[in-house]
């Protein structure tokens, strides 16, 4: 079966070594799996729609070099600069959280030293989820009218969501770029998305957002911008300058609500300048389960 055929789940199981999963009934993980965890000396373990399922091997430090060494297909040498913030995206668009010792010089991380966990979360689409958002930012005729914002705490689902927003406002005829600065909203291989964006979506991985946004509104004409987790100033003046080029922006920021977002001086300035005329709130339930609340800014 080719790669692009592949679940998510069989994507990012092809690159960890097979004894990560012994004592486990992986027909389980396949459509609802949504993190692995492996931490030295500990049980490995897995988070199967919203519940824990205890794994049945304890991880050593043979084991996350092999993870490491899979994850990044034998070039994690490539993947420093990444490391060094404390996660890497792998192909399919998985982000994989890491710590362990870090080294440090002049108060600045320069690398990362015996990676002693791993938190593996799994890219998946879910089509349909951003109805209730394309639906108040889009007119009639299916083109975005308004930028919005969506919040969440890390790892609720604001990647799916602007992932299938971005998907939804291609096909009803916008031309949409997204900046992938990490590799999670198309989870590109060799620079084509293997995810679903739509017909009429441009991407850019790989690229610091504040640069990749500013080339795709020079070079491609968009008419929405999309990318994942606002977090500078240089990222905001990006967006800012892509409002008053006539680009509306999907983005996302990391807060529980508009109000902890707005403690956020960048982000205050963004909504204040209306960059966003919406915000979309994700919440997790403890069943598992997600709920969006969309309101006007």
């Amino acid at each position: 079966m080719t790669y692009d055929k592949l679940s998510p789940f069989e994507r990012i199981r092809a690159l960890l070594p097979d004894r990560l999963f012994l004592g486990v009934d992986t027909t389980c993980l396949e459509k609802n799996c949504e993190e692995i965890r492996v931490r030295v000396n500990r049980t490995v373990r897995f988070t199967v729609s919203g519940r824990e399922l205890k794994g049945g091997i304890i991880a050593d430090e043979a084991l996350c070099a092999d993870v490491l060494e899979g994850l990044s297909e034998h070039s994690a040498f490539s993947m420093e600069n990444e490391l060094r913030e404390g996660f890497f995206t792998a192909r399919g668009g998985c982000r994989v959280g890491v710590c362990g010792r870090m080294y440090s010089e002049n108060q600045s991380i320069t690398r990362l030293w015996n990676i002693s966990g791993f938190n593996i979360r799994i890219a998946r689409e879910i089509k349909g989820c951003a109805d209730g958002i394309v639906n108040a930012i889009t007119a009639q005729h299916g083109l975005c009218l308004r930028g919005l914002l969506v919040l969440s705490p890390p790892g609720v689902g604001k990647t799916t969501l602007l992932r299938d927003a971005a998907r939804q406002l291609s096909n009803l005829g916008s031309s949409v770029a997204i900046a992938d600065e990490r590799g999670e909203l198309a989870a590109c291989y060799l620079g084509v998305p293997t995810m679903d964006v739509g017909e009429r979506t441009d991407v850019m991985d790989m690229c610091p957002k504040a640069e990749a946004v500013k080339r795709l509104v020079r070079s491609m004409n968009p008419n929405v911008i999309v990318t994942d987790e606002i977090g500078s100033q240089a990222e905001a003046d990006a967006l800012m300058d892509a409002m008053n080029c006539g680009v509306a922006a999907l983005a996302s920021a990391h807060a529980e609500d508009i109000e902890h977002a707005m403690l956020r001086p960048h982000i205050k300035r963004l909504i204040e300048s209306g960059c966003f005329g919406y915000c979309a709130t994700v919440k997790k339930h403890a069943d598992g389960g997600r709920s969006v609340k969309v309101q006007a800014l």
